[in-house]
């Protein structure tokens, strides 16, 4: 049985190997089988960690995920003398170009007969709730500072992390948008009307 040291480093190459070939290829066009080929390990030992290539995506977006908050706490505490709407903002383009950077791995996960369980917990998961908490203490920051409209802070907060969803990026994509115009276009419509004009 290997020890939990071994695990995590195989884990760590089972994950660097398949980032790699999805970046080359496209998830779709690549297989469990390759995976463990090129990492050099058994089929057995990669299911034993990852029982689908599902699981290893999300893994992977996981530790996307995990990098950017730590990212956005930095910057959060970096930035405390900026304005709210400047740190809101921010913090939006981030997690929207996190999410366009994304769309390949997140088109073959919603894709996924696999993933009905996990959509369908969609305001459980880490990401939304994150998300939801950071808006949520910025905007009760602004309301504090008599910056902000009158708005209910749960509802709104709610609202801006639910918006984050990839279908509607890969739906504005098609509507022929760049990653830029709709960061833009975001902040212009959900964030810049919550707060008072001077």
């Amino acid at each position: 049985m290997p020890n939990s040291k071994e695990f995590d480093e195989v884990s760590l190459k089972i994950q660097e190997t398949a980032q790699t070939l999805f970046d080359e290829l496209g998830i779709e066009e690549v297989s469990m089988h390759r995976i463990a080929q090129e990492t050099g390990i058994g089929q057995g030992t990669l299911y034993r960690r990852y029982p689908s290539k599902s699981k290893l995506c999300f893994s992977l977006m996981e530790n996307k995920f995990n990098r950017m908050t730590c990212e956005i706490e930095a910057y959060l505490m970096e930035a405390q003398d900026q304005p709210v709407s400047v740190r809101l903002s921010s913090i939006m383009k981030k997690l929207l170009m996190n999410l366009d950077d994304d769309l390949q791995s997140l088109k073959a996960l919603f894709n996924s007969s696999r993933l009905e369980e996990a959509k369908a917990n969609l305001y459980e998961l880490p990401p939304f709730i994150f998300v939801r908490s950071k808006v949520h203490e910025l905007l009760a920051e602004a309301e504090r500072n008599e910056e902000l409209v009158s708005v209910d802070l749960v509802f709104t907060s709610s609202m801006i992390a639910a918006s984050l969803k990839p279908e509607l990026i890969f739906y504005l994509h098609d509507l022929g948008y760049t990653s830029e115009q709709i960061v833009e276009k975001y902040c212009e419509c959900a964030i810049k009307p919550l707060f008072v004009a001077h």
